[in-house]
């Protein structure tokens, strides 16, 4: 058996892993848990608080800039969720802010966040294989700022196209504790969008401290779920409904509403939940996400119209620009640049044969 402080660095390690150290301090401020672990609970909100503080100073400034070269951006997942619907927005641990802005006006943000001091991270990027890119902003000691930017909700062809800039902007609330100009999904968006988001992360990789991590139960994931049920009004339930219906996600949401309810005892109008199970024809976007790799990309590739447009995603999948092979083999000759793609390719094959498995 483990010892007091082996158990209780275990247990810190964990409830990091799981995102809800902030959440911990303020349930258990005042218990006589090991003194170790409150200790470093209390050092780690101490730590969050002011890196909130600093985070909430670079969004407001980025906010204010975009509004006014007349841009609305809308906040979605973890920045939007910790202003909206945590007591304080400490307590919902995040390591970036997701947004997404109208396709067309990518240059202009682009130009925007770079003269705000954001440098494009350099990842691959083309007309289909990449649908958002991140912006970090390095603060005087080494603190990072990170703006996941999307023109589209997801990197997946076929996800992409559940939920438009258009129609999150159309239902989108003010986040009045972040500043003004601070847009944020509504909350029956919210839902669908926290539930189709735990699942793509069972075979894409996350991070925590720069180790990728695989499965979608994570901790603050399935309570953002269960503070948003909790929040619901009958009329929101009845419009969640009808949109998980005609978006092809009854099962994603149902999977993840039911996990939240067996870690937080959650309760849902049992209506919501007959409604969910109903049986009907097979779900594209449940089929995707339950699927393995080869599945998605060859779903990505059937959702793409036209052959040309095939192609292009084809070759963008396969060779990405020379821009982002040399920073990614920044040692390697540049004669050596056909066999690198040749080695992308084959591992890329690999990566998606190999099983992926969960962390929790």
């Amino acid at each position: 058996m483990e010892d007091g402080a082996a158990l209780a660095e275990s247990f810190l390690a964990r409830s990091e892993y799981h995102g809800v150290q902030a959440l911990l301090q303020e349930r258990l401020r005042g218990s006589d848990l090991q003194f170790l672990v409150l200790q470093r609970l209390r050092q780690n909100a101490v730590r969050l608080a002011m890196r909130e503080l600093r985070h909430q100073q670079v969004l407001k400034q980025t906010l204010i800039a975009l509004a006014a070269l007349g841009m609305e951006p809308v906040l979605f997942k973890g920045t939007a969720l910790a202003y909206s619907l945590y007591p304080n927005p400490v307590l919902r641990t995040r390591g970036d802010t997701d947004l997404i802005i109208a396709p067309d006006a990518m240059a202009r943000v682009d130009v925007a966040f770079r003269e705000l001091g954001f440098v494009r991270d350099n990842a691959i990027s083309g007309d289909y294989v990449s649908y958002q890119a991140c912006y970090t902003r390095e603060e005087d000691g080494g603190e990072a700022h990170t703006l996941d930017l999307h023109w589209r909700i997801n990197n997946s062809e076929l996800l992409s196209r559940l939920f438009s800039y258009d129609e999150l902007r159309g239902q989108a609330q003010a986040l009045p504790k972040l500043c003004p100009q601070a847009l944020a999904a509504s909350p029956v968006h919210a839902l669908l969008l926290a539930s189709m988001h735990r699942a793509t992360h069972k075979q894409n990789p996350y991070y925590v401290d720069g180790v990728a991590h695989y499965g979608g139960d994570r901790l603050i994931w399935l309570y953002d779920i269960h503070l948003l049920a909790k929040s619901f009004t009958g009329a929101q339930w009845d419009e969640f409904l009808r949109l998980a219906e005609s978006k092809g996600l009854r099962a994603v949401c149902l999977e993840g509403m039911e996990r939240a309810r067996a870690c937080f005892r959650t309760e849902y109008p049992e209506r919501v939940l007959a409604a969910l199970a109903r049986t009907g024809n097979a779900e594209p976007a449940a089929l995707y996400l339950n699927g393995g790799r080869l599945r998605q990309q060859q779903m990505d590739f059937l959702a793409i119209s036209g052959t040309r447009n095939k192609l292009r995603f084809l070759r963008e999948s396969v060779f990405p620009p020379e821009a982002y092979m040399r920073h990614k083999y920044p040692d390697v000759r540049l004669g050596w640049l056909p066999w690198l793609y040749l080695r992308r390719a084959f591992g890329g094959v690999w990566k998606k044969l190999r099983p992926t498995t969960s962390n929790l």
